[in-house]
């Protein structure tokens, strides 16, 4: 999340946040602090093969990363992790808290926004994966066929190895 260059509270300008104390507006007293934005992915599993998705936008459109977004104010990572699914692929997943695989901090885009990104494994449960939304394209892929793909987020690459080796 960029800083705010005014407090929204009282749209009073405001400075830069320092990073670990925020920005605090000097007209009404809040706070404000820049965030990664949590977005959840999934790696599906199926026969041996884990799904994965060629971005159809941008930041990095072209490259590859697991299904998923950027998580809605206030929403469960589940809830938001099944609700991205069904968006981009027109499935429904079975995930919980036990399919959990990992959180990795990364920018996004080009622009300083950062992102913590939860990873989970996934199965389907109804529906046969399509691209929608933003997704160009799916591919079912083993360990061997995973690294030859460009990634647009390394851990992305890794979230997928340890699915699949969780399968095997």
């Amino acid at each position: 999340m960029k800083p705010f260059k005014f407090c929204p509270a009282c749209a009073t300008e405001i400075g830069e946040p320092k990073p670990e104390d925020g920005a605090t507006c000097s007209s009404c007293g809040r706070t404000w602090y820049r965030n990664s934005a949590p977005t959840v992915g999934a790696v599906i599993v199926r026969d041996g093969k884990a799904l994965v998705s060629r971005r159809g936008s941008d930041p990095h459109k072209g490259r590859f990363d697991t299904p998923g977004g950027f998580l809605e104010a206030g929403e469960d990572a589940l809830a938001g992790l099944r609700r991205e699914i069904r968006e981009e692929l027109g499935v429904e997943i079975d995930v919980d808290h036990d399919d959990f695989i990992a959180a990795t901090v990364h920018e996004y885009g080009d622009e300083g926004d950062y992102v913590l990104a939860m990873s989970y494994a996934a199965t389907l449960v109804s529906g046969e994966p399509e691209p929608d939304d933003d997704v160009a394209e799916i591919r079912w892929v083993d360990l061997e066929g995973l690294e030859t793909l460009d990634f647009a987020w390394e851990h992305n690459r890794e979230d997928t190895r340890r699915a699949l080796r969780r399968e095997t």
